[in-house]
C-alpha cells in the first residue's frame, strides 16, 4: 500500500507514524509499505515498487539487483533511497522523491519477465550503470551481480556485444576486463579499480591465507605480493562482533608476515586516487623485503552465489516457439 492508504487505515497521519514505529508496518520502498509479517522477497519488493512507479518504466540500474533481493540501492543526501528507472526515448516523466529516470530503447533480450512488470536484466543493468556512472560504478555493480549469481561473464559480453550503438558504450566494454566474480563488497570492488585507474596493480579478491601446517588464518579482501588491502565498511564498525571478528582477522594474517592496510569510507571520499595508491604501493614495497616463510595457500572457503541468472523475455519467447 502507498502512504495514503496507510493514513485511511491508520485514520491519521500520527496514527499511521505510529503503526510504522511499533512494528505493525514496514517501508518497502519511498511510500509503499506492507506488514511486518510480510516476507522480504522479490516479489514483494517489486509488487510494492510497482505501485509507486509509473506504468511500462523499466526496473532498471542498482534496483535491478534490488528487486533480486540484493541491499545495494544508493541514497540521495536526504538519505532517501533511490530507484533508478528506464523509460522508452522521448517521454517525459515528471520528477518525484526517491525515482531517478533514464532513457533507452530495450528488447526482449534485455528484459526479465517478473510478477508485475519489467525489471532490466543484471547483464543489460551493468551495461546501463556504465554507460550512466563509468567504470568505477560499473565494475561494482558487475561484481554484485557476478558474485550473487544473478548474471555471468557470457551473458554480460552478450549483452555488451549487440549495444554498439549505444553512448558510452566503450566505457563497459572496458569495464568488463575489470570484473571480479570474487568481490564481496561495492567498496571493496571500488577500492579495487581505484588502484588500477591511477596506474597501479590489480589485486587479487577473496585470497584465502593459511600456514605451514594448513590453519586457515583469514581470508584477505584484496591481496598481492604479500599485501593485503582490507576494507572496514561503517556497518561493520557498528556490529561489535563483526568487528571484533575482522580485528582479530587483521591480527591473524599480520603473523604471517603480510603487511596489511585498512581502508575505510574516509580514504574512499576524503583522499584522491593516487593517495590511496600511494599506501598500497608503500605496503607493497615493506612486503617485497619480507620472506614470509609461513605463508601458504590452500583450499577456497568463498561461498557459492545464492542465485541464478534469470531468463529474459526473449529467451522464454524462443522456448516457446521452439517447444
Amino acid at each position: 500500500m502507498v502512504w495514503r492508504e496507510l493514513v485511511a487505515i491508520a485514520g491519521t497521519p500520527d496514527k499511521a507514524r505510529l503503526l510504522l514505529r511499533d512494528n505493525v508496518y514496514r517501508r518497502v520502498i519511498h511510500n509503499a509499505y506492507v506488514l511486518s509479517d510480510v516476507r522480504d522477497t522479490p516479489e514483494v519488493r517489486l509488487a510494492a515498487l510497482r505501485r509507486v512507479v509509473p506504468e511500462h518504466s523499466v526496473v532498471s540500474h542498482w534496483a535491478a539487483l534490488w528487486v533480486l533481493g540484493l541491499n545495494v540501492l544508493p541514497r540521495n543526501t536526504d538519505g532517501l533511497e533511490i530507484i533508478d528507472l528506464t523509460v522508452p526515448r522521448g517521454l517525459r516523466l515528471a520528477k518525484r522523491p526517491g525515482l531517478r529516470y533514464h532513457s533507452a530503447l530495450m528488447t526482449d533480450a534485455d528484459l526479465l519477465i517478473g510478477p508485475e512488470g519489467l525489471v532490466s536484466s543484471s547483464a543489460r543493468a551493468f551495461v546501463d550503470m556504465s554507460r550512466s556512472f563509468g567504470i568505477v560504478e560499473g565494475v561494482a555493480f558487475g561484481d554484485a551481480a557476478l558474485r550473487a549469481g544473478t548474471t555471468t561473464l557470457d551473458r554480460i559480453a552478450e549483452a555488451v556485444d549487440p549495444a554498439g550503438g549505444l553512448r558510452n558504450i566503450t566505457v563497459a566494454r572496458t569495464a568488463i576486463d575489470m570484473l571480479e566474480p570474487r568481490s564481496e563488497s561495492l567498496m571493496e570492488s571500488r577500492l579495487r579499480v581505484g588502484f588500477v585507474l591511477a596506474g597501479g596493480p590489480r589485486l587479487d579478491a577473496q585470497v584465502d591465507l593459511y600456514d605451514e601446517e594448513g590453519t586457515h588464518y583469514g581470508r584477505a579482501d584484496l591481496f598481492k605480493d604479500g599485501a593485503a588491502m582490507e576494507y572496514d565498511g561503517r556497518a561493520e564498525r557498528l556490529e561489535k562482533l563483526r568487528f571484533v571478528k575482522d580485528r582479530s582477522r587483521g591480527n591473524n594474517i599480520s603473523d604471517l608476515e603480510v603487511e596489511v592496510r585498512r581502508f575505510t569510507s574516509d580514504d574512499m571520499f576524503r583522499r584522491t586516487p593516487a593517495q590511496r595508491l600511494m599506501t598500497l604501493m608503500r605496503a607493497l614495497e615493506v612486503a617485497a623485503r619480507r620472506t614470509r616463510p609461513r605463508l601458504r595457500f590452500g583450499a577456497d572457503t568463498l561461498r557459492p552465489p545464492a542465485h541464478r541468472p534469470l531468463p529474459t523475455r526473449g529467451e522464454v519467447g524462443q522456448a516457446r516457439r521452439t517447444a
